[in-house]
């Protein structure tokens, strides 16, 4: 029997790092599939591919036609907020303050008026995708679906928010008369996105609580969803060829120690803030010496500031291991970053490790809590910023704070939110303590989120995608 050739457009990490690693492209292999990876341009020019497998997803005539189509940019934005959650309320509110200062006061009214009326009517998220579709119509890899006789697509997300890509990608399949499949790639998609680019002839999610909102906010019919599980968290369930006492001793760190992780955001502040507490005072947050990881966001725009190369030498100063998928050389060099998207070096990556055998973590209510919580790591979310001056709302804890899938009941129950540094404190050394404690919380918060986590949804995916071929 011959191979299934199955396309697969990734443009952003979230979908690199799920339907590029190692297990689910096995997954494909064994279930008879071929996958021909249409590569976003920054990952394409940056390593040698091979030519039969690989081949560059057209980003820039995408990019081109946005730039060239004012309707297109409105047609586009409105999308993304005519999911109404509290997510979109405020990032309609963030989209809006950048305009401020750019536009008269009567257009500006007039827009969030036009806006906010626009967003609540009933179906308009479905009108919006079909003029997209209607009207925008592209054909850049048209040639090369014919010419490599693709039988399926699979793209991340649904084609709402940063996955415009994609779903370009998409429409020309189906176009072309191709079925289209689709799978979402982190948690917060189906709420925080805006409404879907296309119908998919089925969709993977991730739980039963994921699958009840794309029915109720996308209006997507339940017959063409199907529960599989995140792809990329396989990897959490696997064994790790190293134990704790070597994987610490490759760090340079002492495996007798307890260790502390803080896995930052984009916001610098937060990383001075953290130094404050978890340097200036060590004193007062273990009774011992402990071992302190960081683990910066894997964004240019935190890793190229000047502040961090400031705080990066500060926090190894004080004997701190930087965990680092991002780092940027000083020819402003990425392959290292692109090589963890890509999952190209053999092994579990480093922040698996990181996740199974760190004491306790903190954070600023991230995606990485739930990575945490499936590795039944304690968490600390820091719920307060001693310095707003000067801060746009959208970096701070409190806009953090309000977002949909951040105030659902059992996020909050898995872990401890601290308002001020003595609950800080406090929760450090709780869990310092008793690694224990909450354990039952992170678990139903995981399980709530990502349904059965047994290291089979990339199986599951691939199963489903063949049954309906």
């Amino acid at each position: 029997m011959s191979e299934i050739k199955i396309a697969i457009p990734l443009h952003g990490k979230m979908a690199a790092r799920a339907f590029h690693q190692p297990s689910f492209r096995q997954c494909l292999t064994e279930g008879g599939f071929k996958p021909l990876y249409f590569l976003s341009p920054v990952y394409y020019r940056s390593f040698e591919f091979d030519p039969e497998q690989y081949f560059e997803l057209h980003v820039e005539q995408y990019d081109a036609q946005y730039q060239k189509h004012f309707l297109l940019q409105q047609l586009r934005m409105l999308r993304r907020f005519v999911v109404v959650t509290e997510t979109t309320d405020m990032r309609f509110r963030e989209f809006i303050e950048t305009k401020l200062f750019d536009a008269t006061l009567t257009g500006m009214t007039a827009q969030m008026a036009y806006v906010s009326f626009i967003r609540r009517v009933p179906g308009m998220g479905a009108f919006l995708a079909w003029l997209e579709r209607r009207l925008y119509v592209t054909h850049a890899h048209d040639e090369k679906i014919n010419q490599e006789h693709i039988s399926c697509v699979l793209t991340p997300g649904m084609g709402n928010y940063g996955y415009w890509n994609e779903s370009n990608f998409a429409h020309e399949a189906q176009r072309l008369s191709i079925p289209v499949f689709t799978a979402i790639t982190n948690y917060d998609n189906v709420v925080n996105m805006g409404y879907r680019g296309f119908e998919p002839k089925c969709m993977a999610v991730w739980s039963k609580q994921m699958a009840d909102e794309v029915i109720r906010l996308h209006n997507f019919s339940a017959r063409h969803l199907e529960i599989t599980g995140p792809v990329q968290y396989d990897r959490f369930v696997l064994p790790l060829p190293k134990g704790r006492e070597e994987f610490l001793k490759y760090l340079n760190l002492d495996p007798s120690k307890k260790t502390i992780l803080f896995a930052g955001g984009v916001n610098i502040n937060h990383y001075f803030d953290i130094y404050h507490i978890l340097v200036g005072q060590k004193e007062k947050v273990w009774r011992e010496p402990f071992n302190l990881i960081i683990r910066p966001y894997p964004h240019i725009k935190l890793l190229s500031s000047p502040a961090w190369k400031v705080l990066e030498t500060l926090f190894q100063q004080a004997g701190a291991y930087i965990s680092n998928p991002g780092s940027i050389d000083a020819s402003g060099d990425r392959t290292a970053e692109f090589r963890v998207d890509l999952a190209f070096d053999e092994g579990p990556d480093e922040l698996n490790y990181l996740l199974r055998y760190s004491d306790v973590m903190v954070n600023y209510f991230s995606t990485i809590g739930l990575e945490a919580a499936i590795c039944d790591l304690p968490t600390i979310h820091v719920a307060y910023d001693p310095y707003t001056f000067g801060l746009r709302f959208s970096v701070t804890t409190g806009f953090l704070q309000r977002q949909t899938h951040n105030r659902r009941p059992l996020r909050l129950a898995a872990a401890r939110v601290t308002k001020n540094e003595n609950e800080l404190f406090k929760a450090l050394e709780d869990y310092l303590s008793d690694h224990t404690l909450d354990r039952d919380a992170r678990r139903a918060y995981a399980e709530s989120e990502c349904g059965e986590l047994d290291g089979r949804a990339g199986a599951r995916l691939v199963e489903m995608i063949k049954s309906k071929l």
